[in-house]
């Protein structure tokens, strides 16, 4: 099993249809995979066209915080993932907004960035764990980072995404203090659009910088239509647009993460 966490700070970087959408390509290949939203928005979970009431027990706040028992106290003496919902052939770990309260409640907790880590690691029968954490630095995106093996970063191709990359470095290796061999496998080139300059012009500035760090994937294209109406439809792209130019993208980067996984043993 391998545990992925898509990370990035910025919010509106495609992380998460990029999560989803190459979640459902490697569940259609054949492997067993899970989704874990960890963003109290709630954009995965709803993405996939999860939409009945979500209650706390139901999200990763019994694995991290822990259970409440017949006294309203809390009882985190088996820390455990629940059990998931099953979408597009996909498992998922759904979110809620009241997981946001993980970022005060962890604080009280000795060692408790690490709790996420050491749930997940019980899980058997899954080939691969993809984490969507929130486009923050709290404490939710900690537990997201250190509770994986590797981190894909979903990567805008304009000036957004180049000023985040220092940051985004930064945290990982801030982030390996708990977790020694976290690295980042792919940088995900996302929103990418080949008309304009400036895109082509910050395609060929992270083309030149960022592979010493880590591979870059084949970029995906901007297409508002089909990443809106795929949201709105709850459906991965390939599901919502199967065989589109779209479709190809997503299925092309995700073989490019199979071989820079492959690369990275």
């Amino acid at each position: 099993m391998v545990v992925l966490t898509f990370f990035n700070h910025a919010g509106g970087v495609a992380k998460t249809s990029t999560i989803r959408d190459i979640g459902y390509v490697l569940a259609e290949q054949g492997r067993r995979v899970l989704l874990i939203d960890m963003d109290p928005q709630a954009n995965l979970t709803k993405w996939l066209g999860i939409d009945e009431d979500i209650e706390l027990a139901d999200t990763v706040y019994p694995a991290v915080i822990g259970t409440p028992d017949a006294e309203g106290d809390l009882d985190d003496s088996n820390l455990l993932l629940p059990s998931p919902r099953r979408v597009h052939g996909l498992d998922v770990i759904p979110a809620h907004l009241n997981i946001a309260i993980i970022e005060r409640e962890i604080l009280s907790v000795f060692m408790g960035v690490l709790r996420l880590r050491e749930a997940v690691r019980r899980l058997e029968g899954y080939d691969v764990v993809l984490i969507d954490p929130p486009p923050s630095l709290g404490q939710l995106s900690a537990l997201a980072v250190v509770a994986a093996d590797q981190v894909v970063v979903p990567l805008p191709t304009n000036r957004k995404g180049l000023d985040g990359i220092p940051t985004v470095i930064k945290m990982v290796r801030e982030y390996k203090k708990a977790a020694p061999g976290l690295r980042i496998t792919l940088f995900v080139l996302t929103q990418h659009d080949k008309r304009t300059r400036h895109d082509r012009e910050s395609h060929d500035i992270i083309s030149a910088q960022l592979p010493s760090i880590a591979p870059i994937s084949s970029p995906l294209a901007s297409r508002p239509a089909y990443y809106s109406d795929a949201q709105v439809e709850g459906m991965p792209i390939p599901v919502y647009a199967p065989g589109s130019d779209a479709d190809l993208e997503i299925r092309q980067v995700a073989a490019e993460l199979l071989t820079a996984l492959e690369g990275a043993r």
